[in-house]
């Protein structure tokens, strides 16, 4: 297991019930055990301005997940990010050992 943090862009035409669900799908993507303790931490930043339209979005909703995940897992993460139409952008990056 190695420690990752996950960006995400969300469409800011969704409400805040299929926002909040679509987090849920997103974290349960990045849940490697059924431990409270191997959930994903997510930190949300809000709506902010995109530097470039994507989709004929000018903003998006950002949140940033802090996961621990099997580096085997990677791209079934990506494809379920890349066949979600509500999620405009995604970047998994490795932390820094310490």
């Amino acid at each position: 297991m190695r420690e990752y943090e996950v960006t995400v862009v969300f469409q800011t035409s969704l409400d805040d019930e299929a926002r909040s669900a679509l987090t849920e799908r997103v974290s349960g993507w990045l849940t490697h055990g059924d431990a409270e303790g191997d959930k994903p931490q997510a930190n949300v930043w809000g709506q902010r301005r995109l530097a470039y339209p994507i989709r004929k979005n000018n903003e998006g909703y950002y949140i940033l997940f802090d996961a621990r995940l099997d580096p085997q897992r990677l791209n079934d993460i990506e494809r379920n990010m890349q066949y979600t139409d509500d999620i405009l952008r995604y970047m998994i990056v490795r932390k820094e050992e310490a």
